[in-house]
């Protein structure tokens, strides 16, 4: 089948939706060379993880440039996989500037390679691409962890954060059955509080991929076996001096937790139990918990002690905000790029690099506020653009960082 580049077909941002690939091309250094030969190959399998799946023969394999310096992808070359699977790019450009990706498109849905790569220093490359059947029955979806964040209150509107970590058990795709049916598409569930308002996926999901549930929000996106991490933050419209923030558990739930910080306010709740304050972001918290939450089981919960003086800056909010990000990941800091190998010399190294994603995070979040504030006309045009150039910049020196950190320890 004849190939070429092309800029159109597949969108890119179908599979990455997210920040890392774009922070792990930030993060490759390159030699300048004089010339970029175009005889690089770049090979590997499409390989079926099911138990029992499908042939993966004649599935579409499509190699994406990126451009280091144009931060945007240049162009892209399709195959089809042998009948084993088995696919081949010929006559690649080994240009320095060029970061690529594989990816497989299988029963519709995309499934990239484990890691961009460049080939300015090697001809050749192998980049195997894990795929699985797919599936519209969600009998293998859990939560191993769902956290309720409250943040503050003012105004009438309580400020929350919900997440946590989504499990797909199973080794198949779940995959929405019908995504146009909107509250009946039977997508993956998260629950909110009733009459949550201004839902907005802040990590872990797009929210071109989020639909209304009867209950909460609906997510089309599709779920690979694995650990799906996840944070969203809304609103709650209160009068008077209470709220209810009771939310039906959509899977079953290893661990739910609510958070209230202590200036005045109040939870009941059952069968919520108290564990006593904790320290997030700063901020001094009630803990309320529950373990082996059932499917569909309601957790009841009335916030009382709301007020005009409970409110938090949106500094604080995004502070508050990375210290529940860290605490939710796994008592310590996610760590992108690639799993670490354990071993005593390379202790340091790791630190280091928790250090630098640590950064990372809060200049995330702190840009994230920083959009919300200039929506909400507290900051002009000018310092806006300042600020969030300021911070990009940070995040590409941090993403060389790590990179160099990730190269010593993999030596």
């Amino acid at each position: 089948m004849k190939r070429g580049w092309i800029t159109h077909g597949v969108n890119p941002g179908a599979f990455l939706r997210n920040a890392l690939l774009a922070a792990a091309i930030v993060a490759m250094s390159a030699n300048q060379v004089a010339a970029a030969p175009s005889d690089g190959t770049v090979t590997g399998s499409v390989l079926n993880k099911t138990n029992g799946g499908g042939s993966t023969a004649g599935t579409t394999v499509i190699l994406v440039a990126f451009g280091r310096k144009e931060q945007a992808p240049l162009g892209q070359q399709t195959v089809q996989a042998d009948g084993s699977g088995h696919y081949s790019f010929t006559n690649v450009d080994r240009d320095p500037n060029i970061v690529y990706l594989t990816v497989a498109k299988y029963q519709n849905v995309n499934y990239p390679s484990d890691q961009p790569f460049q080939l300015q220093d090697q001809p050749a490359a192998q980049a195997d691409i894990t795929v699985y059947d797919a599936t519209t029955t969600d009998d293998s979806i859990q939560l191993e962890s769902l956290n309720l964040l409250v943040m503050g209150a003012d105004q009438g509107l309580v400020q929350c954060m919900e997440m946590g970590a989504l499990l797909n058990n199973g080794d198949h795709t779940f995959v929405t059955a019908n995504p146009q049916d909107q509250q009946l598409a039977n997508a993956i569930k998260f629950a909110l509080p009733k009459g949550a308002l201004s839902v907005q996926m802040q990590t872990g999901f797009s929210d071109q991929d989020v639909i209304p549930s009867l209950s909460g929000i609906q997510v089309t996106s599709p779920i690979p076996p694995g650990r799906h991490q996840f944070a969203m933050s809304f609103q709650l419209p209160y009068s008077g001096s209470d709220v209810d923030v009771s939310l039906q558990i959509p899977y079953p739930t290893s661990s739910y937790s609510v958070y209230v910080p202590e200036t005045g306010l109040k939870l009941q709740s059952t069968p919520l139990q108290s564990g006593g304050p904790t320290q997030l972001g700063g901020q001094t918290y009630s803990l309320y918990t529950a373990a082996n939450v059932a499917k569909s089981t309601m957790i009841g919960g009335q916030l009382s002690g709301l007020g005009s003086t409970s409110g938090l800056a949106p500094n604080q909010l995004a502070l508050i905000s990375l210290g529940l990000v860290l605490f939710v990941i796994g008592g310590g800091v996610l760590l992108f790029g690639g799993r670490l190998r354990e071993s005593h010399s390379t202790e340091g190294l790791n630190d280091d690099r928790a250090d630098s994603e640590r950064e990372r995070l809060e200049l995330v979040v702190r840009m994230a506020a920083l959009d919300e504030r200039f929506a909400a006309g507290e900051v002009d045009q000018a310092q806006y653009n300042a600020e969030r150039e300021r911070g990009k910049q940070r995040l590409r020196e941090l993403m060389l960082a790590q990179q160099r950190i990730v190269a010593r320890i993999e030596v």
